[in-house]
């Protein structure tokens, strides 16, 4: 008798924690708008669309979710990162990061953001591996 419910049990167990596991976890896109202008942050889950579109406007905290910085040249030894500042605005589900100054052509960016960020994966709890700090989501980007 025993032996027929605990295979069924495993496998829910199996199957609910897998489907946990990969709820949600789409990665964010980030890149540049079609013209260069702006960057564009797509696929942002529904609680941070949620929380974004509630603050965006009244909490000057949400306008520091996505940083950007200028970074040097792989050969540029004597320059630093610069932050490029910026606004953020909400357009249907994107988020866009208008620069206060144009974006450079030929320049990198660094574009770090903690949206659809989380403290560990269900691989990094499985080993043990969970940190005490969300890990940010990064891309570069070549203008």
């Amino acid at each position: 008798m025993f032996k027929y419910i605990k295979f069924p049990t495993i496998a829910i167990c199996f199957c609910v924690l897998f489907s946990c596991n990969t709820a949600n976890n789409k990665p964010l896109v980030i890149g540049f708008s079609s013209d260069s202008l702006q960057i564009v942050v797509k696929d942002i889950n529904e609680a941070g669309l949620f929380q974004i579109r509630s603050h965006i406007d009244t909490d000057s905290a949400y306008q520091k979710l996505v940083t950007v910085l200028q970074t040097p040249a792989d050969d540029d030894s004597t320059s630093m990162e610069i932050e490029w500042k910026g606004k953020l605005s909400l357009k249907g589900d994107e988020l866009l990061f208008t620069p206060n100054s144009p974006f450079v052509k030929g320049k990198t960016y660094l574009v770090e953001t903690i949206l659809n960020s989380q403290f560990a994966s269900g691989e990094d709890i499985i080993k043990d591996n969970v940190g005490t700090q969300i890990k940010p989501q990064q891309q570069t980007l070549k203008r």
